[in-house]
């Protein structure tokens, strides 16, 4: 085989080398808090399952989720060369950078949820939910879902500051009791019903207004006029969970460090992830009750 062309050899040393420089450069939630979303979610699952036929998620089961989800989120840069996280609001496809960067979710979630839907074994079953809720929660993020390319290499900046906002878990508990109804009255109808209603729900939250301020999140993380296109960062910059002042209709708009307005966006943002992980470990919950129902028919 001769030699690639000098083009696609400058193209691949050149993702090699960017690679090098930003090992989360596609990824959202740190890692922690995709272990929190999932025992969360299962803490909250089983309290709304007490006392109903379906199983429990037992302990093991939620380990093996949230190793998966966590192992989903550490590919390292070999992975981020030809993988990233961003939702097409479009058409809810996959595209694709000179044939060789993936640089939507969709294609792979679909793989997950397919390879999900055919597991026969409790380990593997779980370990590939994992990999399905990490994609699902990462939904809940406004950069990939926007989305907006966060990377910038000339500042050494690789993530989204919203990625890294710590969760109020007593505060998102808090949320959710009580809300068993939310969780148990719709079935699933399908995990690409889940994934895109979870990405709706971030766009929404995304155009609604700051209380208080003449404009919306979108000073944040701004959308395309053409929703097949990638979105900017707003006025506000990548500067969410800090102090900012920017420009909103001939106004100076101000958000202090670690504002209330902060923490109640990334509580909604938050519970939306743990609800969504929820809906996903009841379908399997579910179906461990349907296939006993087969076996014995």
């Amino acid at each position: 085989m001769g030699r690639a062309p000098r083009s696609a050899r400058f193209a691949i040393g050149l993702l090699a080398a960017i690679g090098l420089w930003a090992p989360t450069g596609g990824q959202a939630y740190d890692t922690p808090l995709h272990q929190q979303f999932s025992f969360l979610a299962a803490r909250y699952l089983n309290g709304c399952l007490a006392g109903t036929s379906t199983p429990r998620i037992e302990p093991l089961a939620v380990r093996y989720v949230a190793r998966a989800s966590e192992a989903e989120v550490e590919w390292g840069w070999t992975g981020w060369m030809f993988r990233s996280d961003f939702y097409d609001r479009a058409h809810q496809a996959d595209k694709t950078w000179m044939w060789v960067l993936e640089t939507r979710i969709h294609q792979r979630y679909r793989e997950y949820t397919q390879a999900l839907e055919h597991e026969t074994d409790d380990a593997k079953r779980y370990a590939t939910l994992g990999r399905v809720v990490a994609d699902l929660e990462d939904m809940t993020s406004p950069a990939h879902v926007v989305p907006v390319y966060f990377a910038r290499w000339w500042r050494l900046s690789f993530s989204d500051r919203f990625d890294n906002y710590p969760i109020d878990a007593d505060a998102v508990s808090a949320s959710l009791a009580g809300a068993c109804e939310e969780l148990l009255a719709e079935p699933l109808e399908s995990f690409e019903e889940l994934l895109v209603h979870t990405a709706s729900d971030t766009l929404r939250a995304v155009q609604r207004p700051i209380d208080g301020m003449p404009t919306s999140w979108q000073a944040f993380w701004k959308l395309a006029e053409n929703p097949e296109d990638f979105g900017e960062y707003g006025t506000a910059g990548n500067n969410f969970g800090k102090r900012v002042e920017f420009g909103c209709q001939g106004q100076r708009c101000v958000l202090l460090d670690d504002d209330e307005l902060y923490k109640s966006f990334a509580l909604d943002r938050h519970r939306r992830a743990v609800l969504s992980t929820a809906r996903a470990m009841l379908w399997v919950q579910r179906t461990q009750v349907q296939a006993v129902s087969v076996s014995r028919d």
